[in-house]
């Protein structure tokens, strides 16, 4: 934590002076422009959202859309807004997956698949942005990118298949545990796990539907970067804006303990931006804009969502026996939903 408050620091001392050249475009930002901003992220989130429930699918798990898109708004505001945050949303998301009744390895197949998915729609993306700024090469490596990513998919889901193959290595690692554990059986646990896993084959349906997901996702996002440049004054060519927001991305995942990428991500965007064409006070006004969206406003719904949900919590972990000769059993009493019996042991 004092690392990453050095850093921000250091950051906002450099880019203070590009803020102040960048005051005069945010002060006359259209209105119609960053209400647009708005929306399409609103859009990305809710089909992040959509991704995860045709992973949960998979398993036979239906889940609705609320409860969907209030997840990934709160696992986004712990990304964006804790050092190491892809960590403790990747965690949060987990135990709510656990609430709706989803197995472990259910909620591993969504992580794992909606990672593979994303990647892939980003280098497809990326592909698009160099062909669109006239490197058509580019094109062709993105392809070669996208091959080798499901080459590994198609290779791991083919593996997993084959429970015979895993059984040995699951065994080795069992009877470790079992030694930290003091001689903790868990062959049985395992041997339904591999089952469960071998009993997942998504149709190709799913891998449509989910790629189309995560491309509308990263576009969402992408419209809402084009859209602040708009609301600053600046049109930018399309190929441009998609470089600029690639390498913007790219930045960002190469330091995943920065809350939000803040400082690589923001550098990139500028100057990539700068690089395209656009004024250096109207890229940092950009930023500056899209910032107040993402992480700004997703971060200030996804908190309320969090505190709803611990009131909530709060609220059911009152018993009320309805009367003083009746044992209240704590599970009902509670209105604990499938997966929270951990919490009632706690």
């Amino acid at each position: 934590m004092g690392a990453v408050v050095m850093l921000l620091s250091v950051e906002l001392a450099l880019v203070a002076p590009y803020v102040r050249g960048a005051a005069d475009q945010l002060a006359h930002a259209q209105p119609a422009w960053f209400l647009l901003a708005v929306a399409a992220e609103m859009v990305s989130m809710a089909a992040f959202a959509r991704l995860q429930r045709l992973a949960l699918s998979t398993g036979g798990l239906r889940v609705k859309l609320r409860p969907a898109v209030s997840a990934v708004f709160a696992g986004n505001a712990l990304s964006a807004t804790l050092p190491g945050g892809s960590l403790v949303s990747i965690a949060y998301r987990t135990r709510r997956m656990r609430t709706w009744g989803a197995s472990v390895p259910l909620i591993g197949f969504t992580h794992a698949v909606t990672g593979v998915l994303s990647t892939v729609a980003l280098v497809m993306l990326a592909g698009i942005g160099r062909t669109l700024a006239g490197d058509s090469a580019q094109l062709v490596r993105a392809a070669v990118q996208v091959s080798a990513v499901l080459a590994v998919t198609v290779a791991a889901l083919a593996l997993v298949q084959h429970t015979d193959v895993l059984r040995r290595p699951v065994s080795a690692v069992l009877r470790v545990w079992q030694r930290l554990r003091r001689g903790q059986d868990g062959q049985t646990s395992a041997d339904g796990l591999l089952e469960e896993l071998a009993a997942m084959r998504p149709p190709a349906r799913f891998w449509v539907l989910g790629l189309g997901a995560a491309l509308i996702n990263w576009v969402g996002d992408l419209v809402c970067v084009l859209a602040v440049c708009h609301a600053v004054g600046s049109a930018p060519a399309l190929g441009k804006v998609l470089l600029a927001y690639v390498a913007a991305m790219t930045a960002a995942s190469a330091l995943p303990l920065l809350p939000a990428g803040l400082g690589p991500l923001d550098a990139a965007l500028v100057l990539t931006l700068h690089h395209g064409g656009m004024p250096m006070a109207a890229a940092t006004a950009a930023d500056l804009l899209y910032r107040t969206l993402n992480p700004g406003l997703i971060g200030v719904v996804g908190w309320s969502v969090l505190l709803v949900q611990r009131r909530s919590r709060s609220g059911r972990g009152r018993i009320r026996p309805q009367s003083p000769y009746r044992v209240a059993d704590p599970i009902h009493e509670r209105g604990v939903e499938h997966g929270h019996l951990e919490d009632v042991a706690g």
